[in-house]
């Protein structure tokens, strides 16, 4: 589904309010490299609920290794370095600012991309 590649991702969530904030982080695992390109294409569920707790002015990062270990635990799927893609949501009771970091390490070098990622409601 992409080049050839080491790719990492990081979720950047910083807490812009004035008060405290608690909030719910999931994954939905939607692709993994480990099975054929046809099996990709089956909804899959999300991953387990984690409550977190940001102060005023406070951040966390979401990297690869939250992203597997704690967000998709439960969650059938391939070690690292296999290659995943997919969701993080975040539901929040207030603004959070999020930044998606993509960094990729090819033969021809490295990239990095920042993506400031706008609230949605449902």
């Amino acid at each position: 589904p992409v080049q050839p590649a080491s790719y990492a991702t990081a979720i950047n969530v910083h807490n812009p309010n004035a008060r405290p904030v608690t909030f719910t982080k999931k994954a939905v695992l939607l692709f993994d490299d480990s099975k054929p390109q046809r099996e990709a294409e089956e909804p899959r569920p999300p991953g387990r609920l984690v409550r977190a707790q940001l102060g005023p002015d406070w951040g966390l990062e979401i990297d690869c290794d939250d992203i597997r270990k704690v967000l998709l635990r439960d969650v059938p799927g391939p070690a690292a370095p296999t290659f995943i893609k997919g969701w993080v949501v975040l539901h929040s009771p207030l603004p959070l600012d999020v930044v998606a970091v993509y960094t990729a390490h090819t033969p021809a070098g490295f990239s990095i991309t920042t993506e400031r990622v706008p609230a949605s409601s449902i």
